[in-house]
């Protein structure tokens, strides 16, 4: 399913210059539209195979572009235009290492990425001074500044949603029954959340794999079943969760439901159904800072306003509204296109280098959710773990936990599509 974003206005795309994955060469510096030298930022997504992820990280990366080509970008006192050049990874890990190849020879000063690919990739953009930026990779290892030292992550990563969300399991039981794909991310997951659930005091068995395409669960379930754990968790892809959510609920367990970050997708309700993903409760990152309540809410109006959204996420609630799809994750591609131009301020110039990748890790701009953003040093990581609440879905939305510390201080969106304004 392909989720589409309501068109409310297209004059503050102007300015982006979005290019096709197919066209020609665009180096950093080469003259844009009007003569104007141009900067060029790519983006790394799997366009064929996972048009939503694909939106996510393009929706907020376009909005930037356009808001600095808007305010007007001056570097080591030259004036540029900058562009996105889209790359179609199709979720394939060597593909999305040789876009990031074509990127580097395109003359790309960055990459903003799903990360499917980056440990494979780093190596030649970390040669080349390039720095790439993961934004749905979780995976725990990916993050490493030593081999990796151009690698950062805006994100949530596997091991931090893990650590928040076994704390709360927790408080529910003891013994956790945990269900995974056999992706590189679902296997990350899985394992994160066992050795989390050990710390927290509780206990993960059985812990079962599943093939991502398997035609039916039914056998899994029962395994479920019959070992009576108090929870079921689930860590895999939105499709893979949707499935184990729908299939638990027709075998009749009423076992509560966790999950890991990608349950948020619209793909989990509209697979799973209102009365199966009811309740379904998963670890997200928060939307809005401590001191700042309005500055998320701004950013999603002005993605609507760029003709970026809102986005319809595809499925009605119990009254047969439409339900919108908080732009929750589009603000971290927002705020990587930011952090890239900062970086590339500080350095005084639009060439790619070891001042680049080392200014990249320095720098900080306000986050579009009113946060002040940066890389952490050490890990390279730009989601804070304390950032990390729970949710559960109602009524096809998802609504911040009044039972969780954090959680309990966050408020919940208003997500009917028909509310927006």
């Amino acid at each position: 399913m392909v989720f589409e974003s309501r068109v409310l206005g297209m004059a503050a795309l102007a300015g982006v210059g979005m290019l096709a994955a197919c066209g020609g060469s665009t180096n950093a510096g080469s003259q844009g539209s009007g003569g104007t030298p141009s900067v060029l930022i790519a983006l790394n997504v799997p366009s064929s195979a996972d048009p939503y992820v694909a939106q996510v990280i393009s929706r907020g990366a376009q909005l930037a572009v356009a808001e600095a080509n808007q305010k007007g970008l001056s570097i080591g006192g030259t004036s540029y235009q900058l562009k996105l050049k889209t790359y179609d990874d199709a979720n394939q890990p060597q593909q999305s290492a040789s876009n990031v190849d074509a990127a580097i020879h395109d003359g790309a000063v960055a990459v903003i990425e799903d990360g499917i690919g980056a440990t494979i990739s780093s190596a030649h953009s970390s040669s080349a001074g390039v720095p790439e930026i993961a934004i749905t990779n979780g995976d725990a290892g990916l993050m490493d500044a030593a081999n990796r030292p151009n690698l950062f992550r805006l994100g949530i990563a596997n091991d931090a949603a893990a650590n928040v969300l076994s704390m709360y399991i927790a408080t529910k039981s003891k013994s956790v029954a945990v269900i995974h794909d056999d992706t590189a991310s679902g296997r990350d997951g899985a394992n994160q959340l066992t050795s989390a659930l050990a710390t927290a005091g509780a206990t993960a068995a059985p812990v079962i794999e599943i093939a991502s395409g398997a035609p039916t669960i039914d056998t899994q379930i029962q395994q479920v079943a019959a070992a009576g754990a108090g929870v079921l968790t689930i860590w895999g892809s939105d499709a893979f969760i949707g499935k184990v959510v729908a299939g638990v609920h027709a075998a009749g367990l009423t076992t509560p439901l966790f999950a890991g970050p990608d349950a948020e997708s619209p793909s989990v309700r509209a697979v799973a159904g209102n009365m199966a993903s009811d309740g379904l409760r998963m670890v997200l990152s928060r939307t809005v800072s401590e001191s700042d309540s309005s500055s998320f809410s701004q950013f999603e109006h002005r993605l609507a306003a760029a003709g970026l959204g809102p986005t319809d996420a595809g499925v009605k609630n119990s009254a047969g509204q439409e339900i919108r799809q908080p732009n929750d994750r589009d603000f971290f591609s927002y705020d990587a296109v930011n952090l890239v131009i900062a970086a590339l301020k500080k350095q005084g110039a639009i060439s790619p280098g070891a001042n680049l990748v080392k200014a990249i890790g320095s720098v900080s701009i306000p986050s579009a959710n009113g946060d002040t953003r940066g890389f952490n040093p050490q890990t390279h990581e730009g989601v804070a773990d304390d950032d990390m609440y729970i949710a559960v879905i109602h009524d096809m939305q998802f609504v911040p936990v009044k039972d969780e510390k954090l959680s309990a201080t966050l408020p919940a969106e208003n997500q009917v599509l028909a509310d927006f304004h």
